[in-house]
């Protein structure tokens, strides 16, 4: 059954996950290869972050719990969750080693900084061979996974063929750029089977019945009104938003902000390296499944954006959007149809993840790349996950790129399939002695009932 996120039910039905105290280094492995990764993955689009981050913390993640075995290791169809590792091999090395492993196949323009962060990192393990093991385990472990993913779709959903309806209500290209990733929705997923039933429609079930309808006027005003270049009733603090959460070209991008937020609050936390192994592992794959499952519903959709509905609004079949051929967005508009919203879907599915883990009242600090020239110009106070989550989903309606009703549908969408990747990966691995007594419970009711 599906569920609904706090900003749309009122009620924030995930279970909390306890995160289990673990000995061993700080969370410094895993973050430093994942801020390393962001550096490499700069400008690139948001889906194509969720999904190779999470191949980099999921080598990770296994690498370290099939030694460790703190928590259940990660599988999903072609790729089986690997057995246990060798006995007595160094967990940092096999980490270090399947991070480095990773990044060199995905980003080999990069070679040079992970071969830099790859000795440094190993330099401060002595050697022995444990290390030697470990090392050789990372590796096997991480090209384990690239090969399953190899063909998993990805490399070939840029150049998916694709061409705009074009007519009423359709997406119509607003810049020179060509449609972004038409093929992503038919990549597969690392957790959820298949995107099918996560997927949304256009209320009214078609494009027609909902430009007709009054949640279309409602959303089409608002947007106008909010969302225009040079609106009178935006506020600052909203025209900030909408700058901050762009996340344009030459950015980290939305899954990279994520990421940034998850590294700063696990190092506030305090978190061991095999709890920020999996809280990175779990938020990437809830967000690369997220990613996928908006773009197979905006490819399906294929929605008009504001700019094209409101220099239209007079032969939209709706007597209550009036049009305004001059209107202009504040933000430029991404190239792909508008339902449903990407980062209102990866935002909330983001935010699931990590109120799971460590709570949703979390205070934390963001920067912001807004012109993607590397630094940072704008910072933000946050004081809970589902607060940022909120901002990056309203950007799009103060930015002028997203309808409401597109926001709030992307914000099921992220919820539901975050709750299915926590529900069913990366679980606690039950302690010998509850094995146990279970067992002896089960035994002990089997011979009641017999002697009955």
């Amino acid at each position: 059954m599906l569920r609904f996120p706090p900003q749309i039910s009122g009620f924030f039905g995930s279970v909390a996950l306890l995160l289990v105290a673990a000995t061993g280094a700080r969370g410094d492995i895993v973050s430093d290869w994942n801020a390393l990764a962001l550096t490499a993955m700069t400008g690139t689009d948001s889906p194509v972050v969720a999904h190779d981050l999470a191949i980099l913390q999921v080598s990770m993640y296994n690498a370290d719990q099939s030694i460790e075995g703190t928590y259940a290791t990660y599988g999903y169809g072609a790729y089986p969750a690997p057995g246990a590792g060798p006995a007595g091999a160094d967990y940092q090395a096999a980490m270090i080693a399947a991070a480095n492993t990773v990044m060199q196949n995905l980003y080999s323009g990069s070679s040079s900084s992970f071969t830099t962060l790859y000795n440094t990192q190993l330099s401060g393990i002595a050697d022995s061979q444990a290390k030697t093991d470990g090392i050789a385990w990372g590796v096997t472990i991480a090209n384990n996974l690239l090969s399953a993913r190899a063909t998993d779709g990805s490399a070939d959903a840029a150049s998916t063929p694709y061409t705009p309806v074009g007519t009423i209500g359709y997406w119509q290209q607003t810049s020179a750029a060509g449609a972004l990733l038409p093929g992503w929705g038919n990549v597969g997923t690392f957790a959820i089977a298949g995107t099918g039933a996560y997927m949304t429609t256009l209320p009214g079930g078609s494009v027609t019945s909902y430009l007709q309808s009054s949640q279309y006027a409602a959303d089409y005003n608002q947007v106008k009104d909010l969302g225009s270049a040079f609106s009178l009733t935006r506020t600052s603090d909203q025209t900030n938003q909408a700058y901050f959460w762009a996340a344009g070209d030459g950015t980290v991008k939305m899954t990279g902000m994520w990421n940034q937020i998850a590294q700063t609050v696990a190092t506030n936390a305090g978190l061991s390296t095999a709890d920020t192994a999996r809280l990175l592992a779990t938020l990437n794959v809830a967000m690369a499944d997220a990613s996928t499952t908006a773009m197979a519903t905006t490819y399906d959709q294929q929605f008009w954006r504001p700019e094209t509905a409101i220099a239209n609004g007079d032969i939209d079949g709706n007597a209550s959007t009036n049009v305004d051929v001059s209107w202009a967005p504040l933000i430029t508009s991404p190239s792909l149809p508008e339902y449903v919203s990407l980062n209102a879907t990866i935002s909330e599915a983001a935010a699931t993840v990590l109120a799971s883990y460590l709570g949703d009242s979390v205070s934390f600090s963001l920067g912001s790349d807004i012109n993607g020239d590397g630094s940072i110009d704008l910072t933000r106070n946050f004081t809970s996950f589902s607060q940022a989550a909120t901002e990056a989903a309203m950007s799009g309606v103060y930015g002028g790129t997203q309808f409401q009703t597109s926001v709030a549908d992307g914000q099921i969408i992220g919820y539901n399939v975050a709750n299915d990747v926590l529900a069913n990966n990366f679980a606690v691995v039950p302690e010998p002695a509850g094995t146990v007594l279970i067992l002896c419970g089960a035994l002990f009711l089997l011979g009641v009932r017999r002697r009955r």
